[in-house]
């Protein structure tokens, strides 16, 4: 078996390096080939420069550290399509960046998989989860409001879309992606709603979560833009994705 780990940046300069050594750390470890795909979703800052430096640094026959970029930035969404398209491996996986979860949660989505499912989701929202360190009160009240709008007016029923460390099989996630139209951060909301039309399998699992501070999020124009894509996504619902 071998696992692709893509993980999206955009002006991570600062912090990369805790995600690819924290990557190294548990990757290498692992009975299974990895690869972790770090896409530069165009970068202001270093995060390129620094991103290679440690990709020389931690390469191995066993674990391949790539950076992939295509100039401008695009957003989260076009980043992770971008990612599964050049991923090799029987499982592709997507982690954000700031360590939110810890690499060793992977197991657990791995595990739903050798079970049955075609994907596997971290959810905050388990009773088994543990909140690490809490988001601020005005992303958790925004939280409360995107749930609802999600459950009623999108009618997906996981019980957290927007938490950002899944794993998919290769066959669902290639198929899943390709029909994702979606370049901004509810991607994930179009990609489950395609997954629901193929009738593919999902399985939640619980996680640790910590909030990461350094967020990119504007709390007004980034709404704003959610509530277009929710609204792109939903009319596109409504044709045959499958």
């Amino acid at each position: 078996m071998k696992l692709s780990l893509i993980i999206p940046t955009f002006n991570e300069a600062k912090k990369i390096h805790l995600d690819l050594d924290a990557a190294n750390q548990f990757l290498r470890a692992q009975p299974f080939d990895s690869e972790v795909l770090i896409v530069n979703d165009g970068s202001r800052d270093e995060t390129q420069k620094v991103a290679e430096e440690l990709c020389g640094k931690y390469s191995n026959d066993k674990v391949a550290f790539r950076v992939l970029s295509y100039g401008e930035n695009r957003g989260k969404g076009y980043a992770i399509r971008y990612g599964v398209s050049q991923a090799k491996g029987d499982l592709i996986a997507f982690a954000d960046s700031g360590l939110c979860v810890p690499f060793s949660f992977l197991t657990y989505g791995i595990e739903k998989i050798e079970r049955g499912a075609d994907y596997a989701l971290a959810s905050r929202r388990l009773k088994e989860t543990k909140i690490k360190r809490q988001q601020p009160l005005y992303r958790k009240l925004g939280s409360k409001v995107f749930w609802f709008v999600v459950k009623g007016f999108m009618g997906v029923q996981v019980s957290d879309t927007q938490c950002g460390f899944k794993i998919y099989s290769n066959k669902a996630a290639k198929t899943i992606f390709h029909r994702v139209q979606t370049d901004g951060f509810m991607f994930d909301i179009e990609a489950l709603l395609v997954a629901k039309k193929l009738k593919l399998k999902h399985a939640e699992f619980p996680v640790e979560w910590s909030n990461d501070s350094d967020t990119r999020y504007h709390p007004i124009w980034g709404t704003l833009k959610n509530l277009r894509e929710l609204t792109a996504i939903r009319l596109r619902s409504f044709s045959t994705h499958a």
